[in-house]
């Protein structure tokens, strides 16, 4: 594995209370494969990834546990400055927002220059040679002048280009990609797609991809781990989980979404109420209050994983299934 996840917990503490934001997630990814994150705005995607490179801001928050195993070594018990290393050298992330990633008062080009120069121990001359490189590779048809260009003269793709660069600039193992195709429309978003794709192939990438969209999850993942108020709750192949949604709240993300394909047309259902207060969860099942299946267990105690099959799913309605087959 590149990376496994052990019982990651990331909390907040405020003045009103402590915000619960990854409770308990454990997740591996092996090399080259994409593991997609996904679930609503709120359920802990971003926070879980950035814990794994340790970018939570302190204070309010914490990692008050886990271990995330990167090759060999626990990222979450390194010191800060043996932790630089591995940021931007062995693990590249790309952020959802490019425009505030980039520095608006630098140039492009010595931006990415600056993570070459400081991980390949190369001077500025051959790093623009690299950065020109890395420019061209990523699509870019006119890097001499995006090498010398300032974000705010880039587009939103150029910019998401750059980015992408940046990320991949000093060959990493493992790369996160926090919603990279969020803000841009369909074409733009197609083109970054392919070009992760395209990269993940050539520099033998694992690549953790963080999104709530399960267009992009059918497009690029090989496995798929489903988050909900902190917790993952439901692991699968891509194919498993399209084919056959376990988790209701799986279910529920599926139904809620336009078809994947442009001639597959259904009604489409929305989820009723919203992802619950991390300040104040609720017990059992923190899914309970909005899933139509719920069992007078789900109120009272949280499930934990059970198997089925190949995949897990943390769900008391699979109790039984798992019982029977123990």
């Amino acid at each position: 594995m590149v990376i496994e996840v052990r019982n990651l917990k990331t909390y907040f503490f405020s003045e009103i209370g402590i915000i619960k934001a990854v409770d308990g997630v454990d997740f591996s990814l092996p090399p080259k494969k994409i593991l997609a994150l996904v679930g609503e705005s709120g359920c802990g995607k971003s926070v879980t990834a950035l814990s794994l490179v340790r970018l939570i801001p302190i204070p309010p928050g914490k990692i008050i546990d886990g271990e995330a195993w990167f090759c060999g070594v626990n990222l979450l018990a390194l010191p800060e400055e043996q932790l630089r290393d591995f940021r931007g050298n062995k693990i590249g992330v790309v952020f959802q927002d490019p425009m505030s990633a980039l520095n608006p008062v630098f140039k492009i080009g010595d931006q990415i220059s600056e993570g070459i120069i400081r991980h390949g121990k190369i001077g500025k001359t051959q790093a623009k040679e690299c950065v020109i490189d890395l420019l061209s590779q990523v699509g870019i048809s006119s890097p001499q002048r995006v090498y010398e260009s300032y974000p705010h003269q880039l587009s939103g793709g150029m910019r998401q280009r750059v980015l992408i660069a940046m990320a991949v600039s000093c060959q990493p193992r493992m790369l996160i990609a926090d919603e990279p195709t969020t803000a841009l429309d369909v074409t733009v978003q197609a083109h970054i797609l392919r070009l992760l794709k395209d990269m993940q192939e050539k520099n033998n990438l694992a690549i953790l991809f963080i999104t709530h969209d399960f267009r992009v999850v059918a497009e690029i993942a090989d496995d798929v781990a489903v988050m909900y108020a902190g917790k993952v709750i439901e692991y699968a192949s891509v194919n498993e989980l399209f084919n056959s949604p376990l988790h209701p709240y799986t279910q529920a993300l599926m139904n809620s979404i336009p078809g994947i394909s442009a001639s597959e047309t259904k009604n489409l259902k929305a989820i009723p109420g919203s992802v619950p207060n991390l300040l104040d969860l609720p017990s059992g099942c923190a899914f309970h209050s909005r899933c139509s299946r719920a069992l007078s267990l789900c109120r009272s105690e949280d499930p934990p994983f059970f198997r089925s099959g190949s995949r897990s799913v943390k769900c008391w309605l699979y109790l039984k299934e798992n019982m029977s087959a123990g």
